[in-house]
Formats: structure tokens, sequence, C-alpha cells
């Protein structure tokens, strides 16, 4: 595992500039740099990374250089970069393996080698960037430091690895489980399309219960037929059973909860409409005794499960099952399989009303 540096060293030259000298009109020589470099050293020295420079120069310019990024730890004309290093390491009773240094050159090698993680810019010498554990994507002055920083602070963020393993793994099995949709589920799926197109086509009515996210699959399918799915139609009878929070906790205090989706079947279900109960483990008291009251009073009932399909299928005249056994996978099954059913039956009903 990669370490935070102790000292962060830069070469000034190929690194911090891009190597190249102008001579201005009072004839001082010059240097070009990079306002995202001047920017990524100062943040990096305020975050609390000690920054030394290294440089084989001894001119005034690099006093200039050093003053510009506000780095007081300066060593010059150190031509044997190695040696240099290891003096200024010394210096901050630190180790090789505590720094990270940065050159451009066939003399930075040595130094690029030995320290703890050695970096060289991508214009840098072949002997730089073959002894580099990292080559940058940046070239000598135009954001080495700036791509520095970014890999330092990326060493904070937590490792993802096994994080993105376990989504694989449950990419895969949720794929699968829609590969069993496709093989297995088309006719039953095609059949409840067809009674509930028959059922809107008659002037009839759908009702859709369940709990929890089955409560959430209700309101969002009977939102579907009332509003639209893709194309713009009129409105078709739908509605869920699981958003009147005064009947759901009237008839859940003072009845008991089994009831609340019983009753209100009771209340506005008449023959030919259509009661539709989700319940991924096939057992939900409240669901079955919907569909059962549904039943007596001549609506088609309709369940939509998974795993073994519990008791829904006995309650259900035709019943979806997903070929999936845990709630995740089984949720997303119906989820698709409702979309597709909206928009086979949506089209259709369109199709009707324009001949």
């Amino acid at each position: 595992m990669i370490q935070r540096p102790k000292l962060l060293v830069f070469d000034i030259d190929g690194v911090l500039t891009d190597g190249r000298i102008s001579v201005s009109a009072a004839g001082t020589e010059e240097k070009q740099l990079s306002f995202r470099d001047l920017d990524a050293v100062k943040r990096m020295a305020r975050a609390g990374l000690p920054i030394a420079f290294l440089t084989g120069e001894e001119t005034e310019l690099v006093d200039r250089i050093a003053a510009r990024f506000n780095v007081t730890d300066v060593t010059k004309f150190a031509k044997d970069k190695l040696a240099g290093l290891k003096a200024l390491v010394a210096r901050h009773n630190l180790t090789l393996a505590d720094v990270w240094y940065i050159g451009d050159s066939d003399r930075d090698a040595p130094a690029i080698a030995a320290a703890a993680l050695g970096f060289a810019p991508a214009d840098g010498t072949h002997a730089a960037r073959a002894a580099a554990h990292r080559v940058l994507q940046a070239r000598g002055g135009d954001g080495c430091a700036e791509e520095i920083e970014s890999f330092w602070l990326s060493l904070d963020a937590p490792d993802t690895s096994q994080l993105q393993a376990d989504m694989a793994s449950i990419f895969r099995d949720s794929l699968a489980a829609h590969e069993r949709l496709l093989a297995e589920s088309l006719p039953v799926l095609a059949q409840v399309a067809r009674i509930l197109s028959t059922a809107l086509q008659s002037g009839h009515k759908l009702m859709f219960f369940g709990n929890g996210g089955s409560a959430a699959d209700a309101q969002h399918i009977a939102g579907e037929f009332v509003g639209r799915f893709l194309l713009e139609s009129q409105p078709y009878a739908a509605i869920a059973l699981t958003t009147d929070t005064s009947i759901l906790t009237a008839v859940g205090n003072d009845w008991a909860f089994e009831d609340v989706f019983g009753r209100q079947i009771r209340a506005l279900a008449r023959p030919g409409d259509v009661a539709i109960g989700i319940t991924t483990s096939g057992n939900s008291p409240n669901v079955l005794k919907g569909l059962a009251d549904a039943r007596a009073i001549g609506a088609t009932t309709v369940g939509f499960t998974g795993g073994t399909g519990g008791q829904l299928p006995a309650c259900s005249d035709i019943c979806f099952i997903a070929p999936a056994a845990i709630t995740p996978r089984i949720q997303e099954l119906h989820l698709l399989a409702w979309h597709t059913i909206c928009e086979v039956v949506e089209r259709e009903l369109h199709h009707g009303t324009q001949r």
C-alpha cells in the first residue's frame, strides 16, 4: 500500500519549469511557471506537507522561483542528485522511504529510483522515466505539481475495490434473474397484459395494493395508467389502495391491519374489475385477504410475487412468480414486468381509440 510522504522534493528545471530559458530586456534569465503548479504547491504546504527543492543550479533565479512558490527549503548546486537527496533527508531526520521525489533528467534518475516514490514528467528523459515508479501525464512546467497533488489527495480516499467486487456480483445476479424472466415469464405476463387491457376497454378499473416496496410499486403503476407511460393518451381507471392514510390507519386501528385492503375492495370493487395484489413473499395476510374479497365480489384477481409463490397463487386467477429468490431481485423483476405491461397495454388501448 502506498504511504503518504513525510517530505515532497521537487527538482525545478524540467519539472516546475519547462526547462527553457528566456532573457529579459534587463539581461536577466527568466523561466515560465504554471499557476496550476504554484497553487498546487501552496495548497499542499498549507495542508501540512513539507516541501523542498533540490536543484543542480546555483543562480539568483532559483531564489526567485523558490520565493514565488513560498518554499524556503532549497538545496542548490546538487549535481549529484542522489547524494543531495540523502543529505536533505538526513537534515529532516527522515529516510528515503519517507520521501517522494520528482525529477526529469538522467542526473535525477538515481534519486527518482531511490525515493519511496519517484516521479518523472511525461517529457522527462528516457532514464528518468525508466527509473520512475510513476510517469506523470503532465509535461514539465505544465501541471506536474498539480498532478502530484491529485495523487497525494487520492490516497485519503477509501479503498473501494471490495465494494466494487460486491456490486459486480449483485449486478451479475440481477442480470441472470432478468435472463430467466425473459426465458420463462413472457406467457404469464402476456396474459396479465390481456386481462388489464380487456378490463379497461370494457369500462372496468384496476386496483393495486401491496406493502412496503410493493406499496410503492402499486402507486407507481396506478400512476402510469392514470397519467401516461409513453404515449399521450386518455387516463385509464386505476387506483392504488395504499395511498389513503386515513383509511389505512382507521381500518388498521379499528379492525385489523389484515383488513386494510379487503375493506377497500369491498367498498370499491365491482364484478369485472381487476384486483392486483403484490407481495414478494406471497404470504402477506392483508394482500391475500384483499384478493379473497375481490374474488368473492366477482373481480378478476392477479398476483405478483416471487420465490416459491407462497399462498398467493391459490388466491389469484393468474399469478406471476418472478424467477428470483430474494426480495431485491424479485422487486427488480416486478418493475421491469410492470413497465413492460404498461407499455404494451397503453399501446393497445391507444391504437384501439384511434381506430
